[in-house]
């Protein structure tokens, strides 16, 4: 493991000498957010249209981090360990992805998210960036959004097409499933829209729904624009070997930030997310 770290940080460091990038800014625990110290950004959150959520929809689809529960505990374990690493790192964009579908990644998406947008001193972003299949709003409980892909193309603004849960959660949901995701995902067009978006809003952290690694070139195509991914498993689902090929993988293209089981059944319970990051 300590061998793969290493080449995954040489690999890293080769990528951003590659692209010119500059240094990620560290966000420390006891400095006030980008965000919140800059009072245009923070009219620019509050802009956003309100999605205001149903609690007892969100249980039925196993979203539990709304609120602080004995339930959202595991995600909330999840949410500290992801901000550690990331700010140990500077790290502000997150990939969630798995080796096959059915993995439960996007419920540990939104449960992140939510579980990110009780710090108030924080600003998060969830996007939606399984194209084939969105899912984030259908598990949010909330209507059909529009096509992602024009906001994407830069004919569309974030400030109409993002929606804001409270006050520092910001959604980029997707409706429509796109034909040829891989395309749109390698597009100039995203990865500057992607940027102005970080400009202009300052969010802490961004979380990045992608496709499941094993099923095609989706999630391939966009890793290279995050700092990092989670990866997760399903304990009784996942085979080693789809496991061993999806952490290669992710390796070749950002840093794999930890390992999500879940699923994970012991004594007489289940515990839906328990991993390491």
């Amino acid at each position: 493991m300590e061998k793969l770290q290493a080449a995954i940080e040489i690999a890293r460091k080769k990528r951003e000498a590659e692209r010119g990038d500059p240094p990620a800014l560290p966000v420390t625990a006891d400095a006030p957010s980008t965000a919140a110290s800059d009072s245009g950004k923070m009219d620019l959150w509050y802009g956003l249209a309100e999605a205001h959520l149903d609690h007892a929809a969100l249980v039925r689809a196993r979203i539990l981090s709304q609120s602080a529960s004995r339930e959202s505990t595991p995600f909330d374990v999840l949410r500290t360990k992801i901000l550690y690493q990331m700010r140990q790192n500077g790290w502000r964009r997150l990939a969630i992805t798995s080796p096959l579908p059915k993995s439960g990644k996007t419920t540990a998406a939104v449960n992140l998210a939510l579980a990110l947008g009780r710090q108030p001193e924080l600003r998060s972003m969830l996007f939606d960036f399984d194209l084939r299949a969105p899912a984030v709003a259908d598990k949010l409980g909330l209507p059909q959004p529009p096509s992602i892909a024009p906001l994407l193309r830069g004919e569309r603004s974030f400030a109409d097409h993002g929606r804001r849960i409270g006050l520092n959660l910001a959604l980029a949901l997707s409706g429509e499933a796109q034909t040829d995701p891989t395309r749109l995902l390698m597009a100039d067009t995203t990865r500057d829209t992607l940027a102005q978006i970080q400009t202009d809003y300052a969010p802490d952290i961004m979380i990045f729904d992608l496709p499941s690694i094993l099923i095609g070139d989706d999630a391939r195509a966009f890793l290279q624009h995050v700092d990092c991914a989670l990866i997760l498993a399903r304990a009784d689902q996942t085979r080693y070997g789809d496991f061993d090929s999806c952490e290669r993988e992710v390796g070749e293209y950002t840093n794999v930030l930890g390992v999500v089981l879940n699923a994970y059944r012991y004594g007489d319970g289940r515990v839906d997310a328990e991993g390491s990051a």
